[in-house]
């Protein structure tokens, strides 16, 4: 199961920023993490084998970060593409 995980940080600072990155790379079923613009400050790909799977992930290691303001959950239904060739416009 594929999930897409959006992460808001309360309080922004570097070392809050270095806290969140470490913690956040070291998760469980971790294979993508990004820094994003927008509503949330972080984008993280995971790979669970189920919802429990999930659910203890996100209860265990991310909900127990303090500086994590919110967290949106959006779960993989179906891939449409995956690992495609990048080709860049000229």
């Amino acid at each position: 199961m594929t999930v897409f995980v959006e992460i808001t940080v309360s309080r922004h600072s570097d070392d809050n920023a270095k806290t969140v990155q470490d913690q956040i790379a070291s998760l469980p079923g971790c294979v993508a993490c990004h820094m994003v613009s927008g509503a949330a400050d972080f984008l993280v790909e995971m790979v669970v084998a189920d919802l429990q799977s999930y659910e203890r992930i996100l209860s265990e290691h991310l909900l127990v970060i303090d500086m994590i303001a919110s967290i949106r959950s959006n779960f993989s239904l179906r891939p449409i593409k995956t690992n495609g060739a990048l080709t860049l416009p000229e």
